[in-house]
């Protein structure tokens, strides 16, 4: 009798406690959370080229490290290349025509536009202090193409304030104005007047616009998170 009883548990118990380590796992897979997704690859690549050109941090700056931003803003490598392509395409354009064409040409436009962004930025750096602006670009908080897009082209004209105020930059817009009628001073002729330097202005904000969307969606290009 003792054989007969020991026989009937080694065979159904087995079947019995499977089943019940089966339930648990399944109600505990019902009641773990969600797995986070991984975070991305690392790419030194990337995260060098976003900490160049993407979005800002966002974190109030020191006044050290505004002034940093000044310097590199003036002569780091981003306005130093793009400073060198925009004289090449006024020398595809032949702009300004007084210029010409030649080495010699494609030198004056290299070192007049150096003169204005040297210009720009002081007087930008200048104002930012005096209105406490943060003139960087911080990327969007919303999602879709078009209102992250009309947030980089808003961006053109407002700054950020310590206590996360957005307002109306006076440090952009006087920049850009203030460089440009300086530039009407030591330029060619096709820069002086009023109605150049509104177009020579407006040329500079569009550029800006159009670099903000860059940087607006440079983190989606390259795969990696926004700011």
């Amino acid at each position: 009798m003792v054989r007969f009883l020991l026989l009937m548990l080694l065979t159904f118990l087995p079947p019995f406690l499977f089943a019940q380590t089966s339930d648990r796992s399944a109600d505990r897979a019902a009641v773990a959370p969600a797995p986070t997704p991984p975070p991305p690859p690392p790419n030194w690549i990337a995260d060098k080229i976003l900490t160049m050109v993407g979005p800002a941090e966002p974190a109030v700056q020191t006044p050290k490290q505004k002034f940093e931003q000044y310097l590199l803003n003036t002569a780091g490598p981003v306005p130093l290349i793009g400073e060198a392509a925009g004289a090449g395409y006024g020398q595809w354009t032949n702009t300004p025509p007084e210029y010409g064409q030649g080495w010699t040409a494609l030198g004056k436009r290299y070192g007049a536009s150096l003169a204005y962004n040297a210009t720009r930025q002081t007087i930008s750096y200048g104002m930012s202090l005096a209105f406490h602006e943060d003139t960087r670009y911080f990327a969007s908080h919303a999602s879709g193409v078009w209102p992250r897009t009309r947030h980089a082209l808003i961006s053109t004209f407002t700054a950020r304030h310590a206590d996360g105020r957005q307002t109306v930059s006076v440090a952009n817009v006087t920049g850009v104005l203030g460089a440009c009628a300086f530039s009407s001073i030591w330029g060619p002729p096709s820069w002086k007047g009023v109605d150049n330097i509104a177009y020579n202005a407006g040329i500079s904000f569009a550029a800006t616009a159009g670099f903000n969307i860059v940087r607006e969606f440079l983190p989606d290009i390259l795969r990696r998170p926004r700011k």
